[in-house]
């Protein structure tokens, strides 16, 4: 969901991380579903608004994507 969004927004890992400030390797691995590298559920709900905010996507409908498949 969240490389789709920014994908559409024409944005790069580099063009959100120097928004969200959350490191580019993180981003990538966060659209593959991979948030172990995100501090915990608490932490990746924020960075997941943070991101989604960034590329024009809903916010709480990102997060509750993540709190469905978490």
């Amino acid at each position: 969901m969240l490389r789709d969004a920014r994908e559409r927004a024409g944005m790069s890992l580099d063009d959100v991380a120097g928004i969200t400030k959350i490191r580019p390797s993180i981003l990538s691995a966060m659209e593959d579903d991979d948030f172990s590298h995100c501090g915990g559920d608490v932490y990746a709900r924020g960075q997941i608004r943070s991101i989604a905010q960034a590329v024009g996507c809903d916010p709480t409908e990102a997060v509750d994507a993540y709190d469905r498949g978490a």
